[in-house]
């Protein structure tokens, strides 16, 4: 054999080699890939599932409308609106990046006070955090007037995926939210929800619009 043939063998085994590990490391990445969405629509699955019913709790024992993304129509099928019902077999729930409660009673509001669960990024860390966003009225701005100044609290913060233990303080801390803003509207009385948020959470962020 040639000293030519000999380098061309050679060549092919170290791109041989090369094939292979990049054949190993696709297989590893997509079942990674694979496993995170897994994960990720179960977690979904559950976070839905508590903010429906919370919907259901209002709606039905107070008549107190609140709107929820996503739409319930995309996500649940029915047979007797609103508590019989199962998931969709179409709806992909581990494309889920944000899940909503707004009360919809506060009609000068562009949007009412809300619970917000949303998967956001920290440093390459995809983390799942629970918020309560609420308006705290209008500021002056000397070049544009008006605007009305919208805040949001921190309620809860895991990094993904939230384990059992996790997801047991999730709960307890949505127990306390729904505890204090049902009472607010059986009161009639915004400033319980607001004073209760205000005095358990951090504001995270502030804005005008």
């Amino acid at each position: 054999m040639s000293s030519k043939d000999e380098s061309k063998e050679e060549a092919g085994d170290w791109f041989d080699e090369l094939d292979e590990e990049l054949d190993e490391k696709t297989s590893e990445v997509f079942r990674d890939l694979g496993e995170k969405d897994a994960r990720m629509a179960e977690l979904n699955k559950q976070f839905i599932k508590d903010f429906w019913r919370i919907w259901i709790k209002f709606e039905n024992k107070l008549n107190v409308h609140f709107s929820m993304r996503p739409d319930y129509s995309s996500f649940a099928h029915f047979d007797e609106f609103p508590e019989e019902w199962e998931f969709r077999n179409d709806f992909n729930f581990s494309n889920v990046n944000k899940i909503e409660l707004m009360d919809k009673t506060q009609e000068n509001d562009r949007t009412g006070d809300s619970l917000v669960l949303e998967y956001y990024k920290e440093d390459d860390t995809l983390k799942v955090g629970l918020f309560f966003e609420f308006s705290e009225g209008e500021r002056y701005y000397k070049y544009s007037g008006w605007k009305r100044i919208y805040v949001r609290y921190s309620l809860f913060d895991k990094e993904f995926p939230v384990e059992d233990d996790g997801m047991d303080d999730f709960h307890n801390v949505l127990k306390e939210i729904v505890k204090n803003w049902y009472t607010s509207h059986l009161e009639n009385n915004r400033d319980v929800i607001i004073d209760y948020i205000k005095s358990n959470y951090d504001k995270v962020e502030e804005y005008p619009e």
